[in-house]
Order: structure tokens, then sequence, then C-alpha cells
């Protein structure tokens, strides 16, 4: 019980302090400005930007279910396709942000047991999207410099310079793990799998760095429809911080930071708080868009699925 009382306090607290993030931006800003911008991009551009973060997702999923394959875990592309979609749906509108991806675990463990790999395959997904703006990140850095001052870039390359030196020396860092933890090298091994079959790593990987194009594209998108002039590099340096500061656990989900976030970051290449306050609004109305289908998807039942299915 005195969990259960923690952990919806936890939950009223990350309310609260989003309800009051965004009633502080709305104060401090113009919100009629704010909202002529909602008023000022044409609704073809808006769709386009769903249709292309839908694009990604679905690749997002292609790329889960590779994973999730390569590690065992049976079933057809479609029914993790229904899975992912009811995981964004509850993860957008649950407090805790990964309440979905809880779900997703259930989903191939309620069969096949080993909820250890199932989280693997859920958590290493996400995660292999943060690897892959990041390196985007860090690239764009090197190849553009000046996208944006210090200590951003350097923690940009120096992050994509970690993914890589981790991404090269996995197969090490599995025999020095399995040494100190014996008890884990079954585990270890599991995970290993995929670095055993490279064709799949690089899919999944090529994938990500195409689903993750879609998505900052998709915001590039948005902000040049309400008149926000930047060069598109810029964007694949912005929102992988942008995304990183919204992980962290004290919101609703990252309401109120993304939005303070857009609001800074942009303003450190002279764009005003209201056009990027208004772009940080869009940007989560198509997320929002996108999960009212994984709704759609829950409401039906798609969640039920078995995963041996063919």
């Amino acid at each position: 019980m005195k969990k259960d009382t923690r952990h919806k306090a936890g939950n009223l607290i990350r309310i609260a302090i989003s309800a009051g993030l965004l009633v502080w931006l709305f104060s401090r800003f113009d919100l009629e400005g704010v909202l002529t911008y909602f008023q000022l991009l044409p609704i073809s551009i808006w769709i386009t930007a769903c249709l292309m973060n839908l694009a990604g997702q679905v690749m997002s999923s292609a790329r889960w279910w590779i994973l999730s394959n390569t590690l065992s875990f049976p079933g057809p592309w479609p029914t993790y396709l229904g899975f992912y979609f009811v995981g964004m749906f509850f993860n957008l509108f649950l407090p805790t942000g990964i309440g979905g991806d809880l779900f997703k675990i259930h989903f191939l463990s309620r069969e096949q047991g080993r909820r250890f790999l199932a989280a693997f395959s859920v958590v290493g997904d996400r995660l292999l999207g943060l690897i892959t703006m990041l390196l985007m990140g860090g690239a764009s850095v090197v190849i553009w410099p000046g996208l944006l001052p210090e200590p951003f870039s350097g923690f940009l390359w120096v992050a994509a310079l970690v993914v890589v030196v981790c991404l090269l020396g996995f197969p090490l860092m599995q025999t020095v793990i399995t040494h100190i933890f014996p008890g884990l090298s079954r585990h270890i091994e599991g995970i290993a799998a995929l670095w055993h079959r490279p064709g799949r790593l690089f899919a999944i990987l090529g994938l990500s760095f195409c689903l993750q194009a879609l998505g900052m594209g998709a915001v590039a998108l948005l902000g040049s429809g309400i008149g926000i002039r930047l060069p598109i590099p810029f964007y694949f340096v912005s929102i992988p911080l942008i995304v990183i500061m919204t992980l962290i656990p004290v919101s609703f989900n990252g309401i109120g930071i993304r939005e303070g976030a857009f609001v800074y970051l942009f303003g450190l290449k002279g764009i005003g708080p209201e056009p990027a306050l208004g772009l940080g609004l869009l940007f989560f109305s198509v997320q929002v868009a996108l999960s009212l289908l994984g709704g759609a998807a829950y409401a039906t039942g798609l969640h039920r699925r078995s995963i041996a299915r063919k």
C-alpha cells in the first residue's frame, strides 16, 4: 500500500511540474502569438508531418520485430506492429512515460517467458533510436561547425564517439561481463546474438537512420511551415538534445520540459520564443495524433494476438 501511495504521489508531482512549466511558459510569452502559429501552418504540412512520423514509427516497429526475432521471440511483423502502436498509446497517456514499454514486455513474455530478453528487446529498441540520434547529431556538429555552441556540440560528438566505441567493443565487453558476473552469461549470450548476425544488425541500424531522419525532417517541415528559417542540420543536433531532456523523469511524459527546450535551443539561433514554443506544441500534437492510432489498436484488441500466430 505504501509503495502504491508513493507511486501515485510521484505521478501527481510529475503532473504538477508539467502543469507548472506550461503555465510559466504561457504566462511569460504571448499566448495569442503562439496560437497564431497554429493558424499559420497549412493543414497539408501538418498532415505530411504526421505521415512522415507514421512511416518512421512503422519502421521502428519493424526494427523491434527484427531485434525480437533475433532474440528468439517469433511472430509475424503485423502482430508486432499492433503491439508497438498500443505501446505508443500507453507511453504517452500513462504518467510514467514507460507504461507502454511494460505492456510490450508483457506481450512478448506472457507466452515465451524469458522476461529479461523481452525487456532487452524493448529497451534495446529505444536505445537504438537514441544511439542513432546521437550519431547523427555528432556527425552534424563535425560536418557543420557552429550549429550549436559549447557545451552542446562537445557533448554530441563525445556521445557519438562513445556510441561507436561501445558498438565496436561489445564482444570484448561481453567477455569481461561474463567473467565478472558468470550468472549473467546466459542473458548476455542472448543479447550478443545480434552481433553474431551482422546482416540483421546492419538492417536494424539502417532502419534506425531512416526513421530518425523522417522524424527530424518532419519537425523541420513544421518549422518551415510556420516561418522558422533554420538549416535542416540544426534539427539533427537540437532534436536529440530535446529528447534527452524529456527523458529526465521529473514531469508528465516530458510535457513542459520539451516545450521549454524548444524555446531555449531555438533561442540560441535567434528564433523568438513564440514560434519556438509553437513548434514544440505542433510537434507534440503530431505525437498525440499518432498515439491515438495506438488507442484504436488497443480498442480493437490487437494486443491480444499471439506472437506464435502465423
